[in-house]
């Protein structure tokens, strides 16, 4: 009877981790959802974007290449090297990468040319030569 309990109770730890891990695992690139909100907490200085990224994500080599071309100031979080950034994804409520996070907004996913609209419109862009 022991053993069969252990094995239920096993189980049911098993299955409760793996649901858990699946309602928060990040789904790579897509579509661009953009969410208007509050999020200098997650900034190092207001005039920086924080930009969430995967080492396995397109959409995130392109927004890093991006953002280095036209010459934002960002500061880089790997999610899957990091506890704490993926943690800050989760209260972040992010569905999919990359993430940048701006003062007045949240982007997720990619899309050169509203990310590149939105980032001219909320003053994070320099000359940007275009």
């Amino acid at each position: 009877m022991l053993p069969l309990v252990l094995v239920a109770a096993a189980l049911a730890i098993g299955l409760g981790a793996g649901r858990a891990y699946s309602t928060h695992k990040l789904e790579k690139a897509g579509a661009l959802v953009v969410t208007q909100g509050d999020y200098d907490l997650y900034l190092v200085r207001p005039d920086q974007v924080a930009f969430y990224s995967l080492a396995s994500c397109g959409g995130c080599k392109k927004t890093r290449q991006l953002l280095r071309e036209l010459g934002v100031d960002y500061v880089e979080r790997p999610a899957d090297t990091s506890t704490a950034h993926r943690q800050e994804l989760q209260r972040l409520d992010a569905k999919r990468v990359p993430v940048i996070v701006m003062a007045n907004a949240k982007l997720e996913g990619y899309d050169r040319d509203r990310m590149v609209a939105l980032l001219e419109e909320q003053g994070y862009l320099r000359e940007t030569g275009r």
